[in-house]
């Protein structure tokens, strides 16, 4: 749970590429391979669900709300 505002980062620490993407489209990334990172600043509240496109399997979620 984070405030509106603030910035996530992902880092791939796996040796396979993984991909960031909103279940809703607010936001992708490319394929990042080892110790590559993605940030996404969430401004808007919400609940935010999201995959690795390559291994769909992999999920997680962000909510956002005021605190």
């Amino acid at each position: 749970v984070v405030a509106p505002g603030t910035t996530v980062t992902w880092t791939n620490a796996d040796e396979d590429p993984h991909t960031i993407v909103a279940n809703a489209r607010a936001f992708r990334s490319v394929a990042l391979d080892t110790e590559d990172r993605f940030s996404f600043t969430f401004t808007t509240p919400g609940d935010y669900a999201y995959f690795c496109s390559l291994h769909p399997h992999m999920t997680g979620r962000i909510i956002v709300r005021a605190r």
